[in-house]
């Protein structure tokens, strides 16, 4: 991009993964290797960065106005409400903290779309302009969203993809809508986060585990029983295990009011 890719203005350097991340977590002298493109069926990417430290990690695709003002402030209003899910030590109060986020959902969406938007422009899956232009605007559009996870498998993951898997009549199959969808996948030692936008599509759960939806609708499904065991319905062991249990009803109409756009459903498939 030659110009601001929010605003059209000029251009400065902006760290895609945010500088307190990294200082809070540890990760300035972190080697990682970024993925995007084609999702493989593991739940990899088929196309992954050589390793490069996450300092070094940035888009010269915004203006300094952008980054210093609206961009800071999304900074400043996730860094104290995401702080207690990025510990090496998984909390306990875990479903109560995610509980608390609740009156912060939208920051949190904005945060992750603004990752999204200049995680994608690097990699060349780039957010579409009028999603950029609503972000700028301090507006979510309608398509986007937002869940968490606790990962058991303690790790560094990002990526960007536009592959889907998705559940049309009765059948499995993977979709590939190039630059009509996007999808960030990040993950910080337990923490996953994932930022959605599958236009005429609804999300769907493989097994009895459900992510914390944290927008547009937060919710937080209750505990099941797994083997006689009462486990969290937001527990997942990896992160491969969240994105394919993952499926995606194509429903072919853009209407929110739609009854499978209001809740999340459990899809038996054989396995």
């Amino acid at each position: 991009m030659a110009k601001c890719m929010f605003c059209g203005g000029g251009k400065s350097k902006e760290h895609i993964v945010s500088q307190w991340i990294l200082r809070d977590c540890d990760l300035s002298n972190t080697e990682c290797r970024m993925g995007f493109g084609m999702q493989q069926p593991g739940g990899g990417m088929d196309s992954i960065t050589e390793p490069l430290y996450l300092t070094k990690f940035c888009t010269m695709d915004v203006c300094e106005t952008c980054n210093n003002e609206w961009m800071s402030q999304l900074e400043n209003g996730v860094k104290s409400v995401l702080h207690p899910f990025l510990q090496k030590t998984w909390p306990e109060n875990d479903k109560e903290l995610f509980r608390s986020l609740f009156l912060h959902s939208g920051v949190i969406a904005r945060w992750l779309l603004k990752t999204a938007c200049t995680f994608g422009a690097k990699m060349s899956v780039e957010v579409p302009e009028q999603i950029r232009t609503s972000l700028h605007q301090d507006e979510i559009p309608v398509g986007i969203s937002v869940d968490m996870t606790y990962n058991k498998e303690f790790g560094l993951y990002m990526a960007m993809s536009r592959q889907w898997n998705v559940l049309k009549d009765e059948r499995l199959s993977t979709m590939h809508l190039e630059r009509k969808s996007f999808r960030l996948t990040w993950q910080v030692r337990h923490l996953a986060m994932r930022l959605s936008y599958f236009p005429r599509c609804e999300e769907h759960m493989l097994k009895p585990r459900f992510p914390v939806r944290i927008y547009p609708k937060f919710g937080i499904s209750p505990d099941y029983l797994e083997n006689g065991i009462t486990k969290r319905s937001f527990h997942y062991e990896t992160l491969r295990q969240l994105e394919t249990e993952t499926v995606y009803f194509y429903r072919g109409i853009d209407d929110p009011t739609h009854p499978n756009s209001q809740h999340r459903h459990l899809v038996v498939a054989a396995s």
